[in-house]
């Protein structure tokens, strides 16, 4: 679960670099469990869906980040 939640920071960090995200704040209580694998793992497409406006060398970098990862959605 760690690294799903490393692999979205990096994700967030190369995207905004190029294009400003807007994230939406979430209210979370201290004795709240952490996001469910599945909630995480469609966060990560959902920024996947901006690869296409990210420039060629962005794009390769999200490439090689989700081949370290072994990312298959």
């Amino acid at each position: 679960m760690a690294s799903l939640d490393f692999l979205e920071r990096k994700l967030l960090k190369i995207i905004a670099e190029t294009d400003p995200v807007r994230l939406k704040r979430q209210w979370v209580s201290r004795h709240a469990e952490p996001f469910p694998e599945i909630e995480q793992r469609k966060r990560i497409a959902l920024l996947l869906r901006r690869l296409d406006k990210l420039p060629a060398s962005k794009r390769e970098e999200v490439r090689d980040l989700l081949n370290q990862f072994n990312w298959n959605g």
